[in-house]
């Protein structure tokens, strides 16, 4: 077998070419004690040339994972074919490293890895910024573009006119931060009377079905087939990276509200930001004081349609149809949240009505005296440590998803508050409809 090196600043890519048996893997050994010095900071072994690979050689690739991982670097996989990824699936090695298709997304992973590291140990240098509710070390992150693609029609969910014809399908991939009205499910009978409150955040649907368990039901793909795909009636998704993550922390220990950050972020928005519209789509992980939250009690499908013809909302039909806390219904927990908002007081013209009207319900009667519309659900879990440092929002949720007991889900109310947060911002270029 042959072994190659090339570098990339901090980064090492092994090229290994031929069987990758347990002869072989004295070469790799070799390789890896010549080439791989401490500046180093991610790996990527790219497996296309292998035709066989042994433990052998597996052993020596998770030596190297285990001392990346050790002084916080990264090592990725690339390029196997179909017998080395099977023989890696076999030995449970795809669980503990990532495997990507191209090379090109395998240095990507490792080039992120490295900016998070340099990130972590220059802290103190990044960017302070003051929310007049609490304090934010600011990360940037990307000048990409955001948006937010909506399917469906809020006024649908509020006059409970959604119908079989009315519905769509959407990939995990396709909906990675949504927030909306949904449901799992094969059949359109199986879930058409019982869609609620749904979310999907970094892979993980989780949903409250409208059956009077009042039990959120969540599914955790580790990988996205396209079998399994979330239905929905009304759904808002974010397009896009985040352009800046905000580690915050709250004056006070008691928390703030989630209004009272919307407001600081548009606020600040409007001075620093030139790409700020009037939008934002916010995702979250965070330790929450007090959480106030609301859901729908019946599915909003046309068959349930209130007789009198008002909203859902008004006030002869609210008590049927919707609940909202009065008193915190969970304290002290780890929240995941999701959610898009606009401030009132830009100039929101600048964004297709008919899109922005889909999202928000902005009638007049809706919107007097008030200076921000939000939108926002959460899925809590049991309290969790959180770092005093974060640059990674993906790593974040996945640590809460993976080692927290699941508690609940809800439609937030925003005076639900945080303590300690990272919260990833997209400043929304665009809104539109989802064609898919």
């Amino acid at each position: 077998m042959k072994v190659m090196a090339n570098r990339n600043g901090k980064l090492l890519i092994l090229t290994l070419e031929g069987r990758a048996d347990a002869f072989a893997a004295k070469d790799l050994q070799n390789s890896v004690e010549q080439q791989l010095t401490p500046e180093i900071s991610a790996v990527v072994f790219d497996l296309k040339g292998v035709s066989y690979i042994s433990s052998a050689v597996l052993r020596i690739i998770m030596s190297v994972s285990k001392r990346m991982r050790r002084d916080e670097g990264s090592v990725a996989l690339c390029r196997a074919g179909r017998f080395c990824r099977d023989v890696m699936d076999t030995a449970g090695f795809l669980s503990i490293l990532p495997l990507f298709d191209t090379l090109e997304q395998a240095v990507a992973h490792g080039l992120k890895s490295i900016r998070e590291k340099e990130l972590l140990q220059n802290w103190e240098q990044l960017a302070k910024i003051d929310l007049s509710c609490g304090r934010a070390t600011v990360i940037p992150v990307s000048a990409e573009k955001g948006e937010a693609l909506v399917t469906g029609d809020i006024k649908d969910v509020l006059y409970a006119r959604v119908n079989k014809e009315r519905l769509f399908s959407k990939t995990f991939s396709e909906a990675e931060y949504s927030i909306g009205l949904g449901a799992l499910g094969d059949a359109v009978d199986d879930y058409y009377t019982v869609m609620g409150e749904m979310m999907t955040i970094g892979g993980t649907m989780v949903w409250l079905p409208t059956d009077g368990n009042d039990t959120p039901d969540f599914l955790i793909p580790k990988a996205d087939t396209g079998k399994v795909r979330v239905r929905t009636g009304f759904n808002v998704s974010l397009n896009g990276v985040f352009n800046e993550l905000f580690y915050f922390v709250s004056e006070n220990p008691r928390g703030v509200s989630l209004g009272e950050i919307y407001s600081g972020l548009f606020r600040l928005a409007s001075v620093r930001r030139p790409d700020y519209k009037g939008a934002v789509g916010l995702a979250a992980c965070a330790l929450m004081p007090a959480v106030f939250g609301s859901g729908i009690l019946k599915s909003p499908v046309s068959e349930f349609a209130p007789a009198n013809g008002k909203m859902i909302t008004d006030g002869e039909n609210v008590e049927q149809w919707l609940e909202s806390d009065k008193e915190p219904r969970h304290t002290g927990v780890t929240g995941l949240i999701c959610g898009v908002g606009v401030s009132l007081e830009a100039d929101l013209s600048v964004f297709d009505q008919d899109i922005l009207n889909r999202i928000f319900y902005l009638h007049p009667a809706n919107t007097g005296g008030k200076s921000q519309m939000l939108h926002n659900h959460g899925v809590f879990f049991s309290p969790q440590p959180f770092p005093g440092k974060a640059v990674n929002l993906e790593k974040q949720i996945d640590l809460v998803v993976e080692q927290g007991d699941f508690i609940d889900m809800r439609h937030l109310l925003d005076a639900s508050t945080i303590e300690r947060g990272l919260i990833g911002v997209s400043y929304l270029q665009e809104l539109r409809q989802d064609d898919k």
